[in-house]
């Protein structure tokens, strides 16, 4: 079975010395997206509880985006990537062999992280956009998008960063 490359990107050519430095750079700029985007929820959750007059009220709804990404970044960045590249082609009984079941599990963990997002998007739309609050209450409902959107680039940067193929190289494989 011949593979298709759909994207080779080569990164430009780093000092050995420098590479381990990028690796390193790159989890803490993912665990700083990470927090940012959690540090944006809690501060609308603190904002909107401070004023008793407050239009809309934080509910179960607007916790549900977070916490879908985060159990899709741990879901999606527990997966290594060789695991998903292995061809096996002998009969198991039926039960897909261990690539079938990473690729179920990534992608579930792929639609945790996009559910966040569309759910923090609708919620922002019916919630906040929709009976035309004003422009203070719109900003609690950017948080939760903030959120989820830091989260789902987070979660991307911690997978290239950490599943780089060549320290200088990652390709994206169709089998």
């Amino acid at each position: 079975m011949s593979r298709v490359f759909i994207w080779n990107c080569h990164l430009p050519n780093i000092p050995s010395a420098w590479r381990e430095q990028l690796r390193d750079f790159g989890t803490y700029a993912s665990g700083a997206l990470f927090t940012l985007g959690w540090w944006f929820f809690i501060d609308g959750l603190v904002l909107s509880r401070t004023h008793a007059d407050f239009p809309a009220k934080f509910g179960f709804e607007d916790w549900l985006p977070g916490i879908l990404c985060t159990l899709g970044m741990v879901i999606t960045n527990s997966i290594d990537l060789s695991l998903l590249r292995e061809d096996s082609f002998s009969y198991d009984g039926g039960a897909g062999g261990l690539a079938g079941k990473a690729k179920l599990t990534l992608f579930i963990g792929i639609a945790l992280l996009a559910g966040g997002v569309a759910g923090s998007i609708a919620i922002l739309s019916i919630k906040y956009i929709v009976p035309q609050l004003d422009a203070s209450v719109l900003y609690i409902g950017f948080t939760n998008v903030i959120q989820t959107l830091s989260i789902l680039v987070s979660s991307i940067v911690l997978w290239f960063v950490h599943n780089a193929e060549h320290d200088n190289q990652y390709n994206f494989v169709l089998n």
